[in-house]
């Protein structure tokens, strides 16, 4: 089997190009990418076949019917300043591919989605897997072209039954290998550098990288269709920074500002805006019910993941 990837470079991506070859030594693992990649898929065996991602003929060059596309490739817009990329990358190219694989009989396409895409009742309900995604209930680049690109491969699904097509919509996801890093892995390495503990009530849905990889490989081996939220444990600010302290002995107490005075600074931050704002502090009440009913999905609890995102970030030192 192939497995051909686009977004090995990212979190998920280069994580999931290690479980591959750990469960499938085997297996051919070829890598859409615009530039070699280095560090990220270090001590991988896997092709990369360097081009432009939003070329067709590029794309059906590689693409055949014997092989499992996942896509992971994306733009995560925190400064909702990019608005004209996050659409040509999130949603653009994910209709090109989709199209693609679809026209090419691949033997399974599987997208990497995210719960920021879900419009929310605010009801405090559990959050499930929707029956459409509306760009227009959803806020910010990120969320909007997330759920552009998600309604289409949704409604793909449901307009041709026999293409083998699946969604995994991941919560914030933490793990190993994360180089870049993302955005909860630049707060744990401030904190285990000595950084200050500044943070703001709320907090997010954690998913460890591995459970969302062993879910990506799940849908690989079978036949299964259709939509699949990825989470974990819902982690607030204050509870980051005291798990981290307490797992290094550190004698720190976090400074958790009120939002009344946060509100005011936010158009002059480079790590807040509005919507990530918004987002901190929303229910992150996201249901895995139907994960763990069809793929046997099980979450690692949040203090098994931190242990293993502080060894990480401790042997990069």
């Amino acid at each position: 089997m192939t497995y051909i990837l686009t977004g090995a470079s990212g979190h998920i991506g280069n994580n999931l190009a290690r479980y591959i070859q750990e469960k499938q030594p085997e297996a051919d693992i070829a890598v859409l990418t615009r530039r070699p990649i280095g560090r990220e898929l270090a001590g991988v065996t896997c092709r990369q076949l360097i081009g432009d991602l939003g070329d067709d003929t590029f794309l059906a060059a590689h693409i055949h019917p014997d092989c499992v596309v996942i896509h992971m490739a994306g733009l995560i817009d925190l400064t909702d300043r990019r608005a004209e990329e996050a659409y040509r990358i999130n949603y653009l190219l994910t209709k090109q591919l989709c199209d693609i694989c679809r026209e090419k009989g691949v033997r399974k396409f599987i997208y990497t989605g995210s719960v920021d895409g879900i419009a929310r009742a605010g009801d405090g309900s559990p959050i499930t897997e929707p029956n459409e995604f509306d760009p227009a209930k959803v806020e910010g680049n990120y969320g909007k072209t997330k759920a552009m690109a998600m309604g289409y491969v949704q409604e793909t699904m449901q307009r041709e039954q026999n293409f083998p097509c699946a969604m995994v919509l991941p919560s914030a996801v933490i793990g190993v290998h994360d180089y870049k890093p993302s955005a909860v892995g630049g707060v744990i390495q401030k904190v285990l550098s000595g950084g200050a503990e500044f943070g703001i009530p709320g907090g997010y849905n954690f998913v460890n990288v591995r459970d969302v990889c062993a879910a990506i490989y799940t849908l690989c081996q079978n036949d299964l269709r259709g939509t699949y939220i990825l989470s974990g444990e819902d982690v607030s600010v204050k509870e980051l920074y005291e798990a981290i302290n307490r797992k290094k002995g550190y004698r720190r107490r976090p400074i958790i500002l009120p939002l009344w005075l946060v509100r005011p600074f936010v158009p002059f931050t480079k790590v807040l805006n509005k919507i990530t704002l918004k987002a901190l502090c929303e229910p992150h009440n996201y249901s895995y019910a139907k994960a763990a009913r069809e793929l046997g999905y099980s979450p690692t609890p949040f203090e098994g993941t931190l242990d293993e995102v502080i060894a990480f970030f401790e042997g990069q030192q």
